[in-house]
């Protein structure tokens, strides 16, 4: 039985340790630092490069990535709005950019100064608990892509890899069933998961099969009550 261990019984409890003015202070704050628009598929930091600061998405998503030996691109995460990256710069943890950062959807990115950026965080002891409550999120998120990555089953990896792309693309799965659409191509779906895209095109068919997804001009409507029968079932 494959389980599905999205933060299903944590969204409740992640909403309620939200703080809204811890929000619109941090809002305020990048507010005084340089914007820069990127469109999508534009890249804004590459790999092994020094950033300029902090880059933190003020709006939109960016995904990171690096490519393989054979030339194709290995996705790492989807950021979303709010996140600072690269990971781990903020805090010192690495002095360049462990991979390439692109912006998914068009978004907005606001550069700081890594000093100052620091020094505001630990001025502000309620924006730090909320940086880490996100951060513990994103780290469960990034679990769960693994337990994806892991799967020994072609569809199981492609049926988690969806759901790791709508939570990461700001869609609210629980614990209401939704039906949450995600803007992906059999292709991008075969090189997130290093599968060909006959065997994507042919787990995709036996997802639609099962009513899991159904699929219109690349788009895919996930049915969530339908994948965790189905993945309770394997």
């Amino acid at each position: 039985m494959t389980e599905l261990t999205y933060l299903e019984k944590n969204k409740e409890e992640i909403k309620a340790l939200e703080c809204p003015e811890c929000r619109a202070r941090f809002k305020q704050f990048i507010a005084k630092y340089q914007a820069e628009v990127y469109q999508k598929g534009q890249t804004f930091l590459l790999q092994h490069e020094t950033p300029r600061g902090v880059f933190v998405i003020e709006s939109g998503r960016a995904r990171s990535y690096t490519i393989a030996a054979d030339g194709r691109e290995q996705l790492i995460a989807i950021h979303s709005s709010g996140e600072d990256v690269p990971v781990g710069y903020a805090v010192g943890l690495t002095e360049r950019s462990q991979c390439f950062y692109e912006a998914y959807t068009k978004c907005v990115v606001r550069i700081i100064p890594r000093e100052e950026f620091v020094k505001h965080l630990t001025s502000d002891p309620e924006l730090m608990f909320q940086m880490n409550v996100y951060n513990t999120a994103q780290l469960l998120s990034m679990l769960n892509r693994i337990n994806a990555l892991e799967q020994p089953r072609a569809g199981n990896k492609i049926a988690l890899t969806l759901v790791y792309l709508a939570e990461r693309l700001g869609v609210n799965l629980w614990p209401k069933p939704k039906f949450p659409i995600i803007s992906i191509t059999q292709s991008e779906i075969a090189d997130l998961l290093g599968l060909t895209r006959e065997t994507a095109s042919g787990e995709l068919k036996k997802l639609q099969d099962h009513d899991i997804i159904s699929y219109s001009r690349k788009n895919y409507t996930l049915n969530t009550d339908n994948l965790r029968e189905y993945l309770e079932s394997q």
